[in-house]
């Protein structure tokens, strides 16, 4: 089973050339801490789970619904084994030899995100979708590959599922399917008609969600605890994957903006010493911040004009995230260092 997770603007090694293309990478880089977008930072990132299960993911033309972020898959993330399209498989599967885990019974192959999660306001939100290739043959059985977000933290009673379904139901092959929360419920061909097998519009997957909510009160200015987990359920056969999107100039805060990328130039990249930023003149202060791929903040400078520079000549080769935030906009960009 193969999950997808959608979280990033960093992207890895290039893997398809497909719709859907999908990028490995280590996810404390790929889920930066503006992953979620300004209203929370991100921090404290853990994965659990075969290193080619988990990366990122952009969807610049396929059915899948949402456009990048973090993928999460129960085989590998990989355009052979992955969830690329088009669905020209009926039963995509690859066993990648991974436990399951003691937080849904009878699991096999298990991707497990974890992070925690600081937010500035009342509410945590996650948008995501989850797709099988155990549609539709195996949807009422024992093979009921699922998907679950925990939070945990100051309020919150042990561990809750946060779910979109009534009652707190999980997400999975028996709970989201053509016979039932069917509105939830995309078909995606059978892996041998069309035009699902001939088009790379069409993921890999027999069928998946549609994009769904995840969300849940907390107290703001408080941190919690974050666990994402995709697993086959029966057997590790069929693939299953979860898609977690990246807010990209999303607006949960009516006063915290996205700056335009257009508007915001940083050179030269690749730099080898002294790199040069630019962006609009400020209201008020801004901390840029240098983010390494363990997700952990390297350096911080405090900017009040429209342009800074910045010394990276001491940071190893490889690439970085640059995040710029004030009381009003934030933006974030990467920065290549030879």
């Amino acid at each position: 089973m193969k999950v997808l997770f959608l979280l990033s603007t960093i992207l890895f090694s290039f893997t398809s050339n497909a719709q859907l293309n999908t990028y490995s990478g280590n996810v404390g880089f790929v889920m930066n801490p503006g992953f979620l977008g300004p209203n929370y930072n991100v921090s404290n990132v853990q994965f659990t789970g075969h290193p080619q299960a988990v990366g990122s993911f952009i969807s610049d033309s396929s059915s899948l619904g949402l456009s990048k972020g973090v993928i999460l898959t129960t085989g590998l993330i990989y355009s052979d084994d992955g969830p690329q399209g088009p669905n020209d498989d009926s039963g995509a599967a690859i066993d990648n030899g991974y436990n399951g885990t003691p937080l849904i019974p009878n699991s096999y192959n298990a991707s497990i995100l974890e992070f925690d999660i600081w937010s500035f306001v009342d509410t945590i939100e996650f948008r995501y979708v989850f797709g099988s290739d155990e549609y539709p043959e195996y949807v009422g059985s024992e093979f009921n590959d699922q998907f679950r977000i925990f939070i945990e933290g100051p309020g919150i009673s042990g561990l809750q599922n946060l779910s979109y379904l009534p009652s707190n139901v999980y997400a999975g092959i028996n709970t989201i399917n053509a016979g039932m929360n069917s509105s939830l419920f995309v078909y995606n061909g059978d892996g041998t008609n069309a035009p699902y097998n001939q088009d790379e519009y069409y993921i890999q997957y027999d069928g998946f969600t549609v994009p769904l909510t995840a969300k849940v009160a907390v107290q703001t200015g408080q941190t919690y605890h974050i666990t994402i987990v995709v697993t086959d359920v029966g057997d590790a056969i069929y693939d299953s994957g979860v898609f977690l999107e990246q807010c990209e100039g999303c607006n949960y805060n009516a006063s915290v903006q996205s700056w335009s990328t257009s508007k915001i130039s940083c050179f030269p990249n690749p730099s080898d010493g002294n790199v040069s930023i630019e962006f609009p003149e400020l209201s008020s202060s801004a901390e840029l911040r240098v983010i390494n791929y363990l997700g952990e903040e390297i350096r911080r400078v405090h900017v009040v004009s429209g342009a800074t520079k910045l010394s990276v000549d001491d940071l190893p080769s490889g690439s970085y995230i640059l995040e710029m935030t004030s009381e009003s906009a934030v933006w974030t960009g990467k920065l290549t260092v030879n």
